[in-house]
C-alpha cells in the first residue's frame, strides 16, 4: 500500500501559524529505541523558547463537526512529549496552499489530552506533560475540532514542561469528505481471510497474520480469524474490524493494537465478533488483501491501523485512526445488547 509522504515543516516566531511546503497525513513513527532503557523524567531540558516539532498522526480528515485531531509531539531532538494535556490552536488558512493566509488568526482553541498507544505498558505515568524516553510511553496527543471547510489548517500546540511554555507548529489539510468509511456507512461484506481458508491450501498462514511467518507457522490469536465479516453481519451480528499489519505497520503500533483487540474478543464475545484483517496478502510483492483495501484503500494510496465498529445491520458505528482510544471503544462495546457468543466458528 503507497505511503503518504512525509512533509518538510518550516517554523515561524510570533502569533502566526506557519505554512509547510506539503500537507499530507503522515504515519507516527515510534521515536522510541527498542533496546534503549525505559525512563522517563519530569524536568525538561529545553532552552525557553525552543520550538516543538508537531508531527500529524490522523487519518482521512474531512470537513464536520467534532473531528479528531491526533498531533505527535516531540523536541527538537525527537524526545517525545507525553501524558497530561496540550492546547491546541487552530486557524483555517484558505483552500489551499498557494492562497494560504499565514494572518490568519486562531479561531478555535481546545484543551487535547494524551493518547497512549493500545496494548503498551509503559514504565510510569505522569499528570503534566512530560518528556519521556521509555519505549513503551508512545502516544499523541488528541483534540475534539470542528472543521467548517476544507482546505489548510493551521495548528499550533502549546504545552506546559516542568512550569515554562514551548509551541510548536504545523499544518494539515481537510478534505471535503472522507476517503474512508465514517460513521452511517454501509460496512463492506468481506470474505476476509480465515484460518480455514489456510486449512484449504487456498491461503498462506502470512497473508491471515503477518506474524505467521513462514508456510507451516500457526496463526497468532486465532480467535481472530475463524470467520468473515459477512458470515457474522449475516447472522446479524456486531463486527468489530481491525485493520492491522503487526510486522509491517510503519508505525509499530499494529502488533500492541492486535493484542488488545485479542482480549476484547474474550471480554465481550456475548457482544460483539472481533475480526483482523491483516493488510498485505504479499508484502514483498505489496500486494494488498482485498478484504483490507474494501475498507482503508484510497486513490492516494492508505495508512494503518484502523479499527471500524460496526452494528448488526452493519452499519459503521464507531471509526479510530492509527492511535485507538480504548475508553471510547470501551464505552461503545458496553452499550452493545447481549446477544450470546457464537455457537460455532465459520470460515469463508
Amino acid at each position: 500500500m503507497p505511503r503518504l509522504a512525509p512533509r518538510p515543516s518550516t517554523r515561524r516566531s510570533g502569533r502566526r501559524i506557519a505554512v509547510v511546503a506539503a500537507a499530507c497525513a503522515l504515519l507516527l513513527a515510534a521515536c522510541g529505541d527498542g533496546d534503549s532503557e525505559p525512563a522517563a523524567t519530569g524536568a525538561t531540558s529545553l532552552e525557553p523558547g525552543t520550538p516543538l516539532s508537531i508531527t500529524e498522526a490522523h487519518f482521512d480528515l474531512a470537513v464536520g463537526e467534532d473531528q479528531r485531531v491526533l498531533a505527535g509531539v516531540f523536541t527538537p531532538d525527537r524526545q517525545l512529549v507525553a501524558f497530561g494535556e496540550v492546547t491546541f490552536q487552530l486557524a483555517y488558512l484558505g483552500p489551499d496552499l498557494e492562497s494560504a493566509d499565514e494572518e490568519a488568526p486562531i479561531d478555535q482553541e481546545v484543551t487535547a489530552p494524551f493518547l497512549p498507544v493500545a496494548g503498551m505498558q509503559p514504565a510510569a505515568t505522569f499528570d503534566t506533560a512530560t518528556l519521556v524516553s521509555d519505549p513503551e510511553s508512545q502516544g499523541v496527543y488528541a483534540g475534539r475540532v470542528d472543521l467548517d471547510e476544507p482546505g489548510v489548517y493551521g495548528l499550533r500546540v502549546v504545552a506546559e514542561l516542568d512550569g515554562e511554555q514551548f509551541e510548536g507548529r504545523t499544518t494539515f489539510l481537510v478534505q471535503a469528505e472522507p476517503e474512508v468509511l465514517v460513521a452511517g456507512d454501509q460496512a463492506p461484506r468481506s470474505e476476509n481471510l480465515t484460518i480455514a481458508d489456510v486449512e484449504a491450501g487456498t491461503a498462506t498462514p502470512v497473508s491471515v497474520d503477518s506474524r505467521a511467518q513462514g508456510e507451516d507457522a500457526e496463526i497468532p490469536d486465532p480467535h481472530l480469524h475463524d470467520t468473515t465479516v459477512a458470515a457474522s453481519l449475516e447472522a446479524e451480528r456486531p463486527v468489530l474490524v481491525g485493520i492491522t499489519t503487526p510486522v509491517y505497520c510503519a508505525s509499530r503500533f499494529c502488533g500492541p493494537l492486535t493484542s488488545v483487540l485479542s482480549e476484547l474478543a474474550f471480554d465481550y464475545e456475548d457482544r460483539v465478533d472481533v475480526i483482523h484483517i491483516e493488510v498485505w496478502e504479499d508484502f514483498d510483492e505489496q500486494q494488498l488483501n482485498a478484504a483490507a483495501a474494501e475498507w482503508i484503500q484510497t486513490e492516494a494510496g492508505g495508512n494503518e491501523p484502523w479499527v471500524f465498529l460496526v452494528d448488526g445491520d452493519g452499519t459503521v458505528l464507531a471509526r479510530w485512526d492509527n492511535v485507538l482510544d480504548t475508553e471510547e471503544l470501551i464505552a461503545e462495546l458496553d452499550e452493545l445488547p447481549v446477544i450470546g457468543p457464537r455457537a460455532t466458528a465459520t470460515g469463508s
